[in-house]
């Protein structure tokens, strides 16, 4: 793929240190911001593949900056980073939360994860991992090879955790078409995936309905 755009939302206090110089050694364009609303507006100009909002570094859980990034992106994964004693919301729309402290490896490791497919590359978010170019879905001690658009389904829960998802966004992103008078095949795939990834596909834990709404992917905190 052509080299990532990684958009960092971190302190400029001299004494937080940056993970600038470690992902761009790694390769990736590095846009830096260090305040929340120009971020927002970087994040809707630049369309970043990843960003990594270092809100440890800002004194905050990140919760609210990941909300409006979440509803100012079309579907960029957000890492979050968060200090063990400012916890955010489990829904809040991060992709991945690292606490501190961790490595510069782990970091690199986890922005990987999140980028589009190359050969082999996965997305994972809690216990649920999807390999978007061999399309298996692996969850606790289950592995399934799914068709291409049941990737796509989950691979739309997997970037917007916590989010509501409508059926016809779900519809309209998977199908590509804007008719949602026949809802059956996504009911289909919706028990299909809860049959994968669900401990009990009957009373799901993760992917949760909505009624009269939508869908959204909820993991535990």
């Amino acid at each position: 793929m052509a080299t990532a755009k990684v958009l960092l939302l971190e302190s400029e206090r001299t004494s937080a240190p940056s993970f600038a110089p470690a992902l761009e050694k790694r390769g990736y364009a590095v846009t830096v911001e260090h305040d929340a609303q120009t971020a927002l507006k970087k994040a809707s100009a630049l369309e970043p593949d990843v960003v990594v909002l270092d809100a440890a570094s800002l004194k905050t859980s990140g919760a609210r900056i990941c909300r409006r990034l979440r509803a100012s992106m079309n579907g960029a994964p957000i890492l979050l980073i968060a200090d063990k004693k400012n916890l955010p919301d489990p829904n809040c729309g991060a992709s991945v939360t690292l606490v501190t402290p961790f490595t510069p490896r782990k970091l690199l490791n986890r922005v990987s994860r999140l980028l589009p497919a190359d050969d082999g590359a996965s997305l994972q978010v809690g216990p649920i991992k999807l390999n978007l170019a061999q399309k298996r879905i692996i969850c606790g001690n289950r592995e399934e090879r799914v068709t291409p658009k049941q990737a796509r389904l989950l691979e739309m829960f997997l970037r917007a955790p916590g989010q509501l998802l409508t059926r016809k966004a779900i519809i309209k992103h998977v199908w590509d078409t804007d008719y949602t008078g026949d809802t059956r095949t996504l009911d289909v795939h919706m028990s299909w995936l809860r049959s994968v990834i669900e401990p009990n596909p009957r009373k799901p834990r993760y992917l949760k309905t909505l009624r009269g709404q939508g869908y959204r992917l909820d993991l535990p905190g």
